[in-house]
């Protein structure tokens, strides 16, 4: 955290993005979603501050231009850093650590993870899955505690710092792509070489779980695009 200061006021500004929580993002992303149109607009750039400050409205109303300014620059930088995958991260006394083997990954992990990381408001549901306690760790290699998800550990996955998720997210992107790709040329394989119509329903109907995928990358793609303009 920066401190900057002006009369008696003090206003912590996170200046990288593991000073910065998931939950902190999410209720941004929704105040840029009740303001479609008006990224750029005041408003917005105070609720930018107010939101990854912590501070209220009414004092950011009160500060100089310089000082908005310069606060807003920090931020700026914040979220132009690099977010590769994150392995593990402490939150609080205990250590979180990424799937350690995805191919292993079992359905119901999939289903869960697919159907809310392309969704801001739901995304600490896909990350209750891929990170989970420590419960042993020797180097680089740990093992993790066995999926079983409560409410309380879901809503305790919005305090993850913003980079954790952000990587785990491009992770995903990618890995979404390769998956699509080979599974369409798979289909389109398997299509031309039957005329049985029951297994080219079969097919159309898997081809159809190619649209979570789809969705989550023009959800990741947008979010670049979005911080961007809130830079500018």
């Amino acid at each position: 955290m920066m401190a900057v200061e002006e009369a008696d006021l003090v206003i912590e500004v996170p200046h990288r993005m593991r000073s910065i929580t998931l939950e902190q993002y999410q209720k941004y992303m929704k105040v840029l979603e009740n303001n479609k149109g008006a990224e750029s607009s005041d408003f917005v750039g105070m609720k930018f501050v107010e939101i990854f400050c912590s501070t209220s409205l009414e004092n950011i109303k009160n500060i100089h231009f310089s000082v908005f300014d310069k606060v807003g620059s920090i931020l700026g930088e914040a979220f132009k850093q690099e977010t590769p995958l994150i392995r593990h991260f402490k939150m609080g006394e205990v250590e979180f650590g990424f799937m350690p083997n995805i191919s292993k990954m079992s359905i119901g992990e999939y289903i869960d993870i697919e159907a809310s990381i392309g969704d801001w408001n739901n995304v600490h549901k896909a990350m209750a899955v891929l990170f989970r306690p420590i419960k042993k760790k020797k180097g680089d290699r740990y093992t993790i505690k066995s999926y079983s998800p409560t409410d309380s550990v879901i809503e305790a996955m919005k305090q993850m710092p913003l980079d954790v998720v952000l990587g785990a997210r491009v992770f995903f992107y990618h890995l979404g792509k390769d998956l699509l790709s080979h599974t369409l040329n798979y289909l389109e394989k398997e299509m031309r070489q039957t005329k049985d119509k029951q297994i080219s329903q079969q097919m159309q109907l898997l081809a159809k779980s190619g649209v979570g995928i789809n969705q989550f990358i023009d959800s990741l793609m947008e979010t670049p695009q979005t911080l961007k303009k809130q830079r500018k």
